[in-house]
């Protein structure tokens, strides 16, 4: 669930132009509007930004600055910017990618593991650049947090992308005594949290692939708490999530593949207090039910999707089609029990893209059980807590203006989210 090297995605060379500079407006107040606050809707208030930060938030009468830009909020609702919790960013074209994202309202994306670039790419490394994004945080790309290099087993999923040119280029751990230094060196190259992947059957190339033991596992999640950090799993099926959760780590960053989903992991994930991470959207495009051709079909959608990134959306995902039921029963248990549960759509895999597929994810875990209010919750103020951005995925004073605004109201009908009349990252409006 990884696509990291297809050479028809990462080396189109761009035929869209640089889109214009955004507004450098430094104070706004949106009136009359409806507000997602992160966790409830109130009706009718105005929300005052100054220089990047949220300073007010209240009825229509509000102090507004002088000079301040007025923006109508009638009939619309003001949510916080959405946050992808698990894409790959191109590591060819990362800006392009946050751009993408940041037309879609997602102003912050996690990325779950940085790829190597195709064989021969001779430009800066991908994660010296994502760094250098996440140092600067530019007000024209969705901000970012990643993973770095994850942690797998040799000859382990990814290693097995590219025609085995991810193997040559990605460190393996082999014994537990190796996790410190395997941790420390991850987080010397700036990785945020700890990626580690107990996968042993990637459906999408059909074999077998070997796996880390539970005790190699455990000591990852380990060191990764010692130093701080979250330690987040890929896993394939039921069996290695509950392995995973038993040796430790924080979260999961899919659900599986399966026809059902057991009272033992959904008791253990709640008991742990672990979170999860659905991917939804990538996992129905692996059991046949890609969402590829609706995103195609949608010309709002297609205005703002970039040329690298058109060729994924239509791929089909491998042809094992597993069954998706477990998954989607999972969400509705999960949610029931307690879990916190955050949106991801695994970007760019077959039948997603960038942004676009957020919204769609959304819909998946509304249709699955949850109400509109959690998975909007999901995507904005339980994202931010879990992955400890404190000054974001909430409308309050003092958060930092992240913000998406649409027409109609998304807390009763999720598709509204897709009705995007303005996004503003720390307070600056993004062109569209």
């Amino acid at each position: 669930m990884k696509l990291w090297g297809l050479a028809a995605v990462l080396g189109v060379t761009l035929a869209s132009s640089q889109p214009p500079a955004p507004s450098t407006s430094t104070a706004f107040a949106v009136r009359n509007v409806r507000v997602f606050d992160g966790a409830r809707a109130l009706n009718a208030r105005t929300v005052v930004v100054v220089d990047g930060r949220i300073v007010a938030v209240g009825s229509d009468g509000v102090a507004v600055p002088s000079g301040a830009q007025h923006v109508d909020g009638a009939g619309r609702t003001l949510l916080p910017g959405l946050i992808d919790t698990h894409v790959h960013l191109s590591p060819i074209f990362p800006r392009e990618a946050l751009q993408q994202s940041l037309a879609f309202g997602v102003t912050t994306v996690i990325d779950m593991w940085t790829g190597p670039p195709p064989r021969g790419f001779a430009g800066t490394p991908a994660l010296a650049r994502l760094k250098e994004i996440e140092t600067t945080d530019p007000a024209d790309l969705s901000a970012i947090q990643t993973a770095g290099t994850g942690a797998t087993a040799r000859g382990g999923h990814p290693t097995q992308m590219d025609g085995g040119w991810a193997a040559l280029v990605t460190p393996s751990i082999d014994a537990p005594a190796q996790a410190e230094a395997f941790v420390t060196t991850r987080l010397s190259e700036g990785s945020d949290f700890i990626k580690i992947v107990d996968d042993d059957t990637t459906y999408s190339f059909g074999r077998t692939l070997p796996t880390l033991s539970k005790d190699i596992i455990q000591a990852l999640a380990t060191a990764a708490h010692a130093h701080g950090r979250l330690a987040v799993a890929h896993i394939g099926t039921e069996r290695q999530a509950i392995e995973v959760i038993e040796a430790g780590v924080d979260g999961l960053a899919h659900l599986f593949y399966g026809p059902s989903v057991s009272t033992e992991f959904v008791q253990l994930a709640a008991a742990r207090h672990v979170f999860v991470i659905p991917t939804l959207a990538t996992l129905y495009a692996t059991c046949g039910n890609s969402d590829g051709a609706a995103i195609l079909a949608d010309a709002r959608a297609m205005q703002n999707v970039r040329q690298p990134f058109r060729v994924t959306i239509g791929l089909p995902s491998g042809s094992a089609n597993p069954s998706c039921v477990g998954a989607k029963a999972a969400v509705r248990r999960l949610s029931a029990a307690g879990v916190p549960l955050l949106v991801g759509t695994d970007a760019p895999g077959p039948g997603t893209t960038y942004g676009a597929s957020v919204h769609w994810e959304l819909e998946h875990l509304v249709d699955a059980g949850m109400s509109p209010v959690s998975a909007l919750a999901a995507a904005t103020a339980v994202a931010a807590r879990i992955f400890r951005m404190a000054d974001r995925g909430r409308i309050q004073t003092g958060m930092r203006a992240d913000l998406l605004l649409v027409d109609g109201d998304p807390t009763k009908g999720i598709h509204a989210t897709r009705n995007i009349v303005q996004v503003w990252k720390k307070g600056i409006a993004i062109a569209k």
